[in-house]
């Protein structure tokens, strides 16, 4: 029963992380520099303003374009802000949880282009389309996380009635910690980083992987502390185990049957 328990907790813990990772807006949204170090949707974002701004300023598309894709990689306050808020929109809409496009906003072109008169422009689209497997598992995870969790408390507790032994309760403690380790890894990096973008090939799908190689170090810390813990407790609980056995008194009957046939 500890064994399935821990195998539920440790599903829902890395589920609930692969939600931060993979399908948290707000957590893209604040690491928008990263995402914009990812050549497709930098020179997407780019080449979509330069072009809608270009006739309004006189400049040609291919000159602005350059100048643009080095404006949104500045350290800027509006820019940041600016970005922050299409990279939102767009995770938003990749995941299914926006139904209108993208729109970028004259005001939100004019730090980007350097030009005021940019805010005269009407707001322009990004072609960002939803992408069912993400939705689908969006939703999916916004059900799993939590019914895992229940069912492994459930089921831990059942344990705790069925075997009440503290040893017991240490070994299942230890499964979940090495257990939920490797489901980090995999559901916190390997999954975001290789699974989900090759469900489809649209540029916005790099959001997803851009957050989880930033906080790959996170993970793997978080994972190697929790595998360690894990170690030590089943270590413990094997000790414990040990010596309550050779505690434990020989039977009369036994003694009794040794001494018959010596």
């Amino acid at each position: 029963l500890f064994f399935i328990a821990a195998v539920c907790m440790a599903l829902a813990v890395s589920g609930w992380w692969l939600q931060r990772v993979a399908f948290d807006t707000s957590t893209s949204g604040e690491l928008a520099d990263v995402v914009m170090r990812d050549e497709a949707i930098r020179s997407e974002v780019s080449t979509v303003i330069a072009d809608a701004a270009a006739p309004m300023l006189g400049i040609p598309a291919s000159e602005l374009r350059p100048i643009v894709e080095q404006y949104v990689q500045s350290d800027d306050a509006e820019i940041r802000a600016a970005l922050e808020d299409i990279v939102v929109q767009s995770h938003a809409r990749l995941i299914g949880e926006r139904d209108e496009p993208v729109r970028i906003t004259g005001a939100q072109i004019v730090p980007i282009v350097r030009y005021q008169q940019a805010a005269e422009l009407p707001p322009i689209t990004l072609p960002v389309e939803e992408v069912g497997v993400l939705s689908a598992i969006r939703t999916g995870l916004g059900w799993f996380v939590p019914g895992a969790a229940i069912a492994g408390l459930g089921v831990a507790l059942a344990g705790l009635i069925a075997h009440p032994r503290k040893s017991d309760a240490v070994t299942g403690i230890g499964l979940f910690l090495i257990m939920a380790a490797f489901a980090a890894v995999l559901l916190g990096y390997v999954v975001p980083v290789f699974l989900l973008p090759a469900f489809d090939a649209s540029t916005w799908v790099g959001v997803i992987p851009a957050v989880a190689r930033q906080s790959m170090p996170i993970v793997v810390a978080g994972a190697l502390v929790l595998a360690a813990l894990g170690v030590a407790l089943l270590v413990l609980s094997a000790a414990s185990r040990r010596r309550r056995t050779w505690r434990s008194p020989v039977t009369m009957s036994r003694y009794q049957d040794q001494r018959r046939w010596s």
